[in-house]
């Protein structure tokens, strides 16, 4: 019996202000290309990412999970996510614990931008209301009412159109001590709209327009003020407010008040001389004539005869950049000195902005001013864009970012009293944030590395560990090796140490492990076999700061340049202060951070090759690392050549193999080095045989038209009797040498259907019950395990395991590697897949 299971998954989150929320249980859902992530940051024992939920067409933009309870005790009930396929989906739980797709919003004709659930102090309806604002300028309020556990009703209650001024952001709260629902929306015209529910028409009506902000309004909050539990001078919040917090590109946030009306003496005396001019009408025109002015002047709206007041309270000034997010933490039950309980709404307010920095904002003890008191991020640091959004943890006691390049900031507060402010980081998630191309483990299969479009090589390793006495194993980006400006495609590594990189440019890159990296790896995975011949290793490398080649850094390196350097100022040179020895030295004993990713775990590049005239697709290498064998881009046959190259001096071996009209798309030398194999778009393979010669190292031999479409892979099984082909025309093709006489004859024995187009191929390293196991990836994601019937008959292949769609990919399998096994005793193998979809995965395959 089969059976395969998740180990790790690696995935970058979407570059958008509302793309992820933190739950009550703990539980971060994020928007991951068009896939929804689920992570438990606070969980010891976590694996990162739980599982991915396969559901929208196109890229997630926003999540929201939906609210119920009573005042502290509040519980998710369900999830609802927006897409840039026009529609809002809902998720919740079954009876097994199973996430699924329970409703589906449709109506839009544009994006769905922004989610608002209901946010009060005690939530107890018998429906759920959720508000979408999406790009075609429309708000929509919709109605969940629950049919069963897998079912839930949803209805549009009301549309209401902003033309083009689309709303960027949603807040959902009910009005001070009532029942009655409110929302506010921002939008791309600057202004911040406050709608109130009527009882009488059971709609939602525009009752005023807050204006300040200068540009969009990307983030809305409310909260409920309670009291506080510290009593600050000119404190204008009574009990009950609502508290309002707006985040806009203008970099400042603005909090206003809106709390109910108790009319003085004179206003009611006007009131009666006046009856046909409301309130409102004044204030509005009022606020037409003096348009530009900062008003901080109470408006009044009326709802169902009663009198509420919106206010602008204070303008929070700090950040140097756009503010992408604003988020109120969290109330809690606190108990009071008689042995009662009440609920706290702590006045403060977390902002992330593209400053590369996120703030904790609370009103000083003193002066009841509002300043921040705390700024966590990457001051000054090296990597381009801020942050997209930040989330305060259900207690308050951790915050966690997500980041312009996918990966997420998580802070603990360490603090003992409550004026110290020591937060300190921990260890969060990354992944890529575009379509991974290539991965590949290294020749003893310790680590695994995968390249992507996202320009960056990203290294993958456990990290072994002891919590509460138990063993505990879990996988992390351990390093990013290359950093580049060009879409990486393909890697191989020479030895241990060593890889080779190919990417959108002309040149093969070769990189060389610093040692700090080896002593880290060793370190975090426990392996001491690691430290075996490293003495001559740089320390590190860092990036140049207008460079594409990562320079190695040794020892000493920095007393030699001081010397050079001391008449000039060195304010001026980025890497003077990013990557010193000492610095680069350090081992870790953590996985490392993001900011440590960009700039500490950089690898030398050692050399380049030369001789391509077009981006390279593909790069293998001999299993003795004697050879490389690459190829580029083609559209004829002079530059679908495969060009080889000799790993002792870097230099391209003479005869170059011609066999191709068109791009190869994969070149496979076989583990006893006597064969390479090359598939491409011309759609045919061919075989080169090695040859004593060194001007000549492989001798084509044959080539066969195998497919009917482009030959995206092929792999070798273990013990090189056969190969498989996998194509576009949805067939694998298992090829082997009918007569050992004649060594340039490979014949079709076997020809396996699939449901699509296949994308990638690869053979298991060992045979499982006398069989031999061929994973294949197709072009919608679906990964499947092939069996051949027996060690003799290869001419039959069944299935013998279809993964789950849950655990695959949701778009094309660009790569399939299994790792080499370390041991043979617990019948488990690893298969690691890459995908278009940005994710890397490894399968614990168990038979």
């Amino acid at each position: 019996m089969v059976n395969v299971s998740s180990e790790f998954i690696s995935i970058g989150c979407n570059k958008t202000t509302h793309a992820a929320c933190w739950g009550h249980s703990g539980l971060v859902a994020f928007g991951a290309d068009t896939l929804i992530a689920l992570y438990s940051p606070l969980n010891e024992h976590s694996k990162g990412i739980i599982e991915t939920l396969p559901g929208h067409k196109s890229r997630v933009i926003c999540v929201k999970f939906i609210e119920r309870g009573y005042e502290g005790d509040m519980k998710d009930v369900a999830l609802v996510s927006g897409s840039a396929d026009n529609t809002a989906k809902i998720w919740k739980k079954d009876s097994t614990g199973k996430w699924i797709n329970s409703a589906t919003l449709e109506g839009h004709t544009g994006a769905v931008e922004t989610i608002a659930c209901m946010r009060a102090r005690s939530i107890e309806e018998e429906t759920d209301m959720i508000i979408t604002g999406s790009a075609d300028g429309t708000i929509r309020i919709w109605e969940r009412r629950i049919v069963d556990e897998s079912k839930d009703e949803v209805t549009c209650q009301q549309i209401i159109n902003n033309g083009n001024k689309y709303p960027m952001s949603l807040a959902l709260s009910y009005l001070p001590n009532s029942k009655i629902p409110i929302f506010a929306s921002g939008h791309t015209d600057k202004l911040i709209a406050i709608y109130v529910y009527q009882n009488n028409s059971k709609q939602f009506e525009k009752m005023h327009v807050l204006q300040g902000h200068d540009n969009w309004v990307r983030d809305l909050s409310f909260a409920t003020y309670t009291g506080s539990d510290i009593e600050s001078p000119n404190n204008l919040f009574k009990e009950g407010d609502l508290m309002l917090a707006s985040a806009s590109q203008d970099k400042y946030i603005r909090l206003w008040k809106i709390s109910a009306h108790i009319p003085t003496k004179t206003e009611a005396k006007a009131e009666e001389t006046n009856h046909d001019m409301s309130d409102l009408s004044e204030a509005l025109k009022e606020s037409s004539l003096d348009e530009e002015q900062l008003s901080t002047k109470t408006h009044i709206i009326n709802v169902n005869s009663q009198q509420y007041s919106l206010m602008f309270e204070a303008l929070l000034m700090g950040h140097d950049d756009w503010v992408f997010s604003v988020e109120w933490q969290r109330p809690y039950i606190q108990t009071t000195n008689e042995g009662g309980k009440r609920l706290i709404q702590p006045m403060r307010l977390l902002s992330a902005s593209s400053d590369k920095s996120m703030m904790i904002w609370s009103p000083d003890v003193n002066t009841g001013v509002w300043v921040n008191e705390v700024r966590m991020g990457d001051i000054g640091g090296t990597s381009a864009l801020g942050f997209c959004g930040a989330l305060f943890s259900p207690d308050g006691k951790n915050v966690m970012s997500h980041g312009a390049n996918g990966s997420f900031h998580l802070w603990k507060d360490n603090s003992g009293t409550k004026d110290e402010n020591n937060w300190t980081p921990r260890v969060a998630i990354s992944g890529h944030f575009k379509s991974v191309e290539s991965l590949t483990w290294d020749p003893k299969s310790r680590f695994l590395v995968s390249v992507s479009l996202d320009q960056t090589t990203r290294l993958f390793a456990p990290w072994i560990r002891e919590v509460d006495g138990n063993k505990v194993t879990t996988w992390h980006e351990m390093g990013r090796p290359q950093v580049h400006g060009y879409d990486i495609k393909c890697i191989t590594f020479v030895h241990d140490w060593k890889f080779v990189s190919g990417a959108d440019e002309k040149v093969l890159r070769v990189f060389d492990a610093p040692r700090t990296c080896v002593e880290s790896l060793t370190s975090l995975t426990g392996d001491k076999t690691m430290m075996e011949n490293i003495e001559n290793l740089p320390v590190g490398a860092n990036l140049p700061a207008l460079g594409l080649s990562n320079k190695a850094v040794f020892e000493g390196d920095d007393k030699v340049e001081n010397e050079e350097d001391e008449n000039d100022n060195t304010l001026g040179n980025h890497s003077a202060t990013a990557a010193t020895p000492e610095v680069l030295a350090q081992v870790m004993q953590h996985p490392p951070f993001e900011e440590q990713l960009i700039q500490h775990t950089l690898w030398p590049e050692v050399d380049k090759l030369y001789g391509h005239l077009y981006e390279l697709i593909c790069v293998d290498s001999t299993k003795d690392g004697k050879l490389i064998a690459s190829a580029c881009k083609a559209a004829n046959a002079e530059h679908a050549v495969v060009r080889l190259f000799n790993t002792d001096n870097w230099k391209e071996v003479e005869t170059k193999i011609d066999a191709h009209a068109l791009t190869v798309t994969r070149v496979r030398f076989s583990h006893n080095n006597r064969w390479l194999l090359t598939v491409s778009r011309d759609r045919l393979w061919s075989l080169s045989e090695r040859n004593e010669d060194h001007s000549m190292p492989y001798k084509l031999i044959a080539k066969t038209k195998a497919h009917a479409r482009i030959i995206w892979d092929c792999s070798w099984s273990h013990d090189d009797r056969m190969f498989a082909t996998g194509s576009r025309d949805k067939t694998v093709k298992i090829w082997t040498q009918t007569d050992p006489e004649q060594p340039a004859k490979w014949d079709c024995i076997a020809t396996i259907k699939c449901a699509e187009a296949v994308t990638a191929v690869d053979f298991a390293p060992i045979t499982v019950d006398n069989k031999y196991i061929l994973a294949i990836g197709l072009e919608n994601g679906r990964i499947q395990l092939l069996s051949s019937a027996n060690m003799q008959e290869l001419n039959k292949w069944e299935l013998w395991h279809n993964l789950e769609e849950r655990l695959c990919h949701h778009g094309v399998v660009r790569s399939l590697t299994w790792r080499r096994l370390i041991s043979v005793e617990n019948s488990l193998l690893q298969l690691a897949s890459a995908g278009e979809d940005r994710s890397v995965r490894i399968f614990n395959v168990e038979y």
